[in-house]
């Protein structure tokens, strides 16, 4: 029943009236009653206990026969007085209130606590409106006791008379204000409770769909506002649910529609989207596998938990073939505004015929490159030949120096490509484990006399001198550091200086090489690992180098499971980390058993 707007508000209407007439009621029956008290105590005071009717006591009381002459005394009064305006007028001992006189024939009073107070001396002139009746009490006194005490009272029935007549209009006020109360409440709920109510039905119609009907505004007050305001509100959902199912059905159709795969799933790992692409390139058909089921199937070592644990911007890169198509796949987390990762979406790419362009590529690369070993040995051997017979100084000698030299860049340039064909078909390395810190230290030294030709600080700090070894091809790492610190040689001007460190961090050793060279501009950067790409083409060419360089570098180091990183600024120098794993992790044994 109170869970309904309009009964809380009829409730606290007949609260307010009942707590009103009971504040009201009881402040006037209280008020009326101090009154009558009060009037009865001044009427003791200024009417009958008067100086002289005080010094007749007195006399009375100093007489012969004191008994009879306060009776003789207070039979006048009464007289004088008019004795029926009062029941009670009494003459009491003085030591234990019994009566020795009454008018009206009475043997005995109650011990009010003005009686007790006129016995041990004093005037007992205080109302008591707990008592039952209105009294006073006067002591005559006899030789500093009370001889007698002189006591009048009177009954409260005309003040309960008066109260009572007033409690019945109270609680007849109290019943009219209840029955308007009721109405009032009604007719004030009803009109609280009927937009309210109005307001429940549109939004029961909102919530099945229906957004058409709109509520009649009868009110300028907060509920009309109120009302007003649910209406823009519904019409502004309906255009904004109109506005997502069109972005809804563009998307649905993108995806539908799209060469790239596209899947998305729960954070429980069930599926929360497949589009055609993705189930033509996994070859799934109509089955929602889980995400665990399904990639654990296609071998590709990734689980829901490892990936929901990803830092935020992270994404993962996995290559997969599937009936002999070649994907790609990303898989990054679905992330919101706040709180954990919903689930996982991946975007999986079909690149079967750039797999198959880049193995020709390779293939091209490697045929070419081994059927110009041939040629250019020749014209390096014939050359040469030519050179030792020609005259010093003559033209045809500076012609046979160039070709020599060319042939020598051309050599190189056959080596380098030799190698990212061998590194990009697996069979370039020979692992085997070795200290890393010593072969750093060995890099150093051996090329300490070109630094010193240009006048470097060229220093070297083994910071993990207990480093376990590194599983891999010592020759083809050697290659790497030489490359890294040769660069930093090169670029770096006179004076400046060169610093190789070696530390190891957990499951990986780590070179760094920071020089306080010329530096990469940051447009250069992202580009820098790339094939045959120079920063600055003509300073290359000049000092002899391929491009090939630091993209054989990473090809060498990622082929060893680690990684290789160049932090750098035109003009702020470089600084260039190898990461390689340490021997006998994951890494190393998932290779050995290969």
């Amino acid at each position: 029943m109170f869970k309904k707007i309009q009964w809380k508000v009829l409730t606290v209407f007949l609260l307010l009236v009942i707590s009103v007439m009971l504040v009201v009621g009881t402040f006037l029956l209280n008020s009326i009653s101090r009154y009558y008290h009060d009037e009865f105590r001044m009427q003791m005071e200024q009417s009958v206990f008067t100086a002289d009717f005080v010094s007749q006591l007195d006399t009375a009381a100093s007489s012969d026969a004191p008994e009879a002459a306060l009776r003789t005394l207070l039979d006048s009064f009464a007289g004088r007085m008019g004795i029926d305006s009062y029941r009670n007028f009494y003459l009491l001992d003085g030591k234990n209130a019994a009566v020795l006189y009454a008018p009206d024939g009475a043997q005995e009073v109650r011990a009010t606590s003005n009686v007790l107070a006129a016995v041990s001396g004093r005037i007992g002139g205080s109302v008591d409106r707990q008592s039952a009746v209105m009294d006073y009490a006067y002591p005559v006194m006899q030789h500093s006791r009370t001889a007698y005490i002189v006591y009048i009272s009177d009954s409260k029935e005309e003040l309960y008379g008066i109260m009572e007549s007033i409690f019945t209009i109270i609680l007849g006020g109290l019943l009219l204000g209840l029955g308007l109360a009721v109405l009032l409440g009604l007719i004030l709920s009803r009109t609280i409770t009927a937009p309210i109510v109005s307001l429940k039905k549109r939004a029961e119609k909102i919530a099945a769909g229906d957004f058409e009907s709109n509520i009649e505004v009868r009110y300028a007050d907060e509920i009309g506002q109120l009302t007003g305001s649910f209406n823009t509100m519904a019409s502004e959902l309906r255009q904004t649910l109109a506005d997502i199912a069109a972005e809804k059905n563009k998307v649905e159709t993108i995806l539908t529609y799209m060469a790239d795969g596209v899947m998305a799933f729960y954070r429980d790992g069930s599926v929360m989207h497949v589009n055609p692409a993705a189930r033509k390139m996994l070859d799934i058909g109509d089955g929602e596998e889980s995400f665990d089921e399904l990639f654990a199937r296609l071998d590709t070592g990734l689980t829901m938990n490892s990936l929901l644990y990803l830092e935020t911007d992270n994404t993962v890169e996995k290559s997969l073939t599937v009936c002999d198509t070649h994907i790609r796949a990303y898989f990054a987390k679905l992330t919101p505004e706040k709180g954990p990762a919903s689930g996982i979406v991946a975007v999986l790419q079909d690149i079967t015929e750039q797999q198959r362009l880049e193995d020709s590529r390779r293939e091209f690369v490697a045929n070419v490159s081994h059927e110009l070993r041939t040629p250019l040995t020749n014209v390096k051997s014939y050359g040469e030949t030519l050179l030792e017979a020609a005259e010093e100084g003559s033209m045809e000698k500076n012609f046979l120096n160039v070709i020599c030299g060319e042939a020598d860049r051309m050599t190189r340039l056959v080596r380098d490509l030799l190698m990212l064909s061998q590194l990009d078909y697996g069979n370039a390395l020979r692992k085997a484990p070795f200290s890393l810190p010593d072969l750093a230290e060995s890099v150093v030294q051996r090329l300490r006399l070109e630094a010193e030709k240009r006048s470097l600080s060229f220093t070297y700090d083994n910071r993990a001198p207990e480093m376990p070894p590194v599983n891999g091809d010592k020759d083809r790492v050697e290659q790497v550091l030489v490359n890294v610190v040769s660069n930093a040689i090169k670029y770096t001007p006179e004076h400046g200086m060169v610093h190789v460190e070696c530390t190891a961090r957990l499951t990986e050793a780590i070179v760094t090489v920071t020089d306080t060279g010329i530096g990469i501009p940051d447009a250069d950067l992202p580009r820098i690992f790339e094939r045959f790409y120079r920063v600055d083409k003509a300073r290359s060419r000049k000092m002899g180098g391929t491009g090939l360089g630091l993209a054989i570098a990473r090809e060498i180091v990622e082929a060893h499971g680690g990684r290789i990183t160049i932090q750098s600024g035109k003009g702020r120098g470089t600084k260039v980390q190898v990461l390689l794993p340490i021997y006998g992790t994951p890494e190393d044994t998932k290779t050995e058993e290969e």
